[in-house]
Formats: C-alpha cells, sequence, structure tokens
C-alpha cells in the first residue's frame, strides 16, 4: 500500500474560552486525521493561551488522498485536562491540507457550536509516497515495523561504514 508520512505540529492556541468555573485551564490538543487520533500532553502552565510545539507523525494511506482529490482532512479538538471529572470540550478546528502544498503552516480560527473564537496556530510536512507494510494493528505488524526499522537502521550504518572508508 502506497502511503504518505504526514507530520502536524500543533504549536499554540490563544484567546481560548475559559470553560472551568474553578481553577486554571489545562488545555492539551487532540488531532485526527485518517482516522487515527493522537494527542499532545496538556499545556499545565499558559491556562487559556496553551502552547505545545508537539508533533505528530501520522501515515496518510495515498487511497485517501486519492479519494478526496487530492486533500488531506484534519481535526483538531481542543480539550481541557480536568482531575475529578471527565476532561471537557473547548473547541475545534477542521482543516483541509492540500496534498499538492506539501509544506504548511497557518494560524486559523477555533469554533466552538457555529461561532468562532481563539486562533490555532499550526504547521505541516506532507512527506513522498513510500510503500506502508500493512496498516493492521496486529502483533505481526508491529514486529514487521520494527524488522524494518532495525533494517533501515543497519542500511544506514553500512553506508557510513562505506563512506568512511571510501574517505580513506
Amino acid at each position: 500500500m502506497e502511503a504518505r508520512c504526514l507530520y502536524f505540529t500543533v504549536h499554540s492556541a490563544s484567546n481560548l474560552i475559559n470553560v472551568r468555573k474553578l481553577g486554571e485551564m489545562k488545555v492539551y490538543a487532540k488531532v485526527s486525521i485518517a482516522g487515527k487520533s493522537k494527542c499532545t500532553e496538556p499545556d499545565l502552565v499558559n491556562n487559556i493561551n496553551p502552547k505545545w510545539n508537539k508533533t505528530l507523525e501520522f501515515i496518510v494511506p495515498e487511497m485517501n488522498i486519492i479519494q478526496a482529490q487530492g486533500k488531506i482532512y484534519v481535526k483538531i479538538e481542543l480539550i481541557c485536562k480536568r482531575s475529578l471529572s471527565p476532561d471537557k470540550y473547548v473547541g475545534e478546528v477542521n482543516l483541509s491540507l492540500d496534498s499538492q502544498c506539501p509544506k504548511s503552516c497557518n494560524t486559523c480560527s477555533v469554533d466552538m457550536n457555529g461561532s468562532s473564537f481563539g486562533t490555532l496556530m499550526y504547521s505541516s510536512v506532507l512527506g513522498e509516497k513510500h510503500i506502508a507494510v500493512d496498516s493492521s494493528p496486529s502483533k505481526d505488524y508491529t514486529n514487521k515495523v520494527g524488522i524494518a526499522q532495525i533494517g533501515a537502521t543497519l542500511v544506514g550504518a553500512v553506508a557510513a561504514v562505506g563512506a568512511a572508508l571510501a574517505g580513506c
């Protein structure tokens, strides 16, 4: 299966609505791309102006990009972490990244129930097509990925030794 690696960085948000009645907001971002979700750690310090500067890596099947006519859809949910009760939704951003533009850096408005407030800053880098092994979360897949990573490390080490010997 052909796929691309998308490196999506959630930099910061500003001027968010405070959804807590007591205490400080501890906001994290949940990023969903191609049916997979990953989260940043909550920012424990900056309250309604959280900063993460966290890069998340996603494998996006080429078939998803083709079916979406060259677009990659991204949903970013901002969520307030709470200790004694369930986490609380703050707002979200829905993006459509163009696969023809491999790098982007933007600021956009955060939305909650149709009303916009605050801003979110993000950037993304879309890699070239490559062949992905298997997308199932089985132990076999984990083993295949581990073997592939070991193989890539060995190839890199052999190449480095070869380059060093060629320079002698």
